[in-house]
């Protein structure tokens, strides 16, 4: 988990954003408390606090001297027409909404990769990896849950009466194994024809901006894990894995792996 699925998005996230990357840890930790639901709403704002306050006075430096990522480039192009609030906003967004899911399904789709051969082997000859991907986005959906919607009216929607003002819940993953969407939804078929119509980013506009980044991420680093490490396997049995429990994103807490 730290030695490859968190630093790949928190390079690039921090590079992009002109972040130091030894803030990395720090992030991640306020990222994985956001999503975290047994800590309760508390910590979740918390988090966002603490993350919107650094990230000012990192908008602070960038009016300074605007830099080469996208707050510098904004600042330069756009810097009378967004305040300070609206920058850290985005740049909240970017960075807190792309590291915890991105190192999520990274960990996740390697220990994938590591329990089918045959489809590391088609990775590792660079066949087929933007259908692998898809098709894995689909099957693990780090994240879980939408956005909450609150009903304007009242309807039925597939026999469920919702009225006016009640907060509903859509699952992704629910979505994304439902048997109405895809054939034997709990198996993993790369070349699935409804793959790329999957929920993983959510959909309308509240779908995921940096569904593209995260989509590039895992096209460049699935290949080169295996490509580098071809007989890595996990150093502990499958049973013994642990997972986040009372999360939104789905992930592991730590995958200890033999590289050889």
């Amino acid at each position: 988990w730290h030695d490859f699925a968190l630093p790949v998005p928190a390079l690039t996230i921090c590079e992009l954003l002109g972040v130091p990357y030894a803030d990395r840890d720090y992030f991640q930790k306020l990222s994985t408390a956001r999503f975290d639901l047994a800590g309760g709403a508390g910590v979740s704002l918390d988090a966002i606090g603490d993350s919107l306050a650094y990230l000012g006075g990192l908008i602070t430096e960038q009016r300074r001297a605007p830099g080469d990522g996208l707050l510098g480039s904004l600042i330069r192009t756009h810097g009378d027409e967004i305040d300070d609030r609206e920058l850290a906003g985005l740049a909240d967004g970017v960075l807190t909404g792309g590291l915890e899911t991105s190192a999520s399904m990274l960990a996740l789709g390697a220990l994938v990769l590591m329990d089918d051969d045959e489809m590391a082997g088609r990775m590792r000859a660079g066949e087929g990896i933007d259908d692998t991907v898809e098709e894995l986005l689909r099957y693990l959906t780090v994240v879980q849950v939408a956005f909450p919607r609150v009903s304007v009216r009242d309807q039925r929607i597939a026999g469920v009466d919702i009225r006016a003002g009640d907060l509903v819940m859509c699952s992704l993953s629910g979505a994304d194994r439902d048997a109405s969407f895809a054939a034997e939804p709990d198996r993993i078929v790369p070349a699935r024809p409804a793959a790329r119509s999957h929920l993983a980013f959510g959909y309308g506009i509240h779908r995921c901006i940096g569904a593209e980044l995260a989509r590039m991420e895992l096209r460049i680093a699935y290949p080169a894990l295996v490509r580098r490490f071809p007989a890595m396997r996990p150093a502990v049995a499958a049973a013994d894995l642990q997972y986040r429990r009372a999360s939104i994103v789905f992930g592991l807490d730590s995958l200890p792996v033999h590289l050889n």
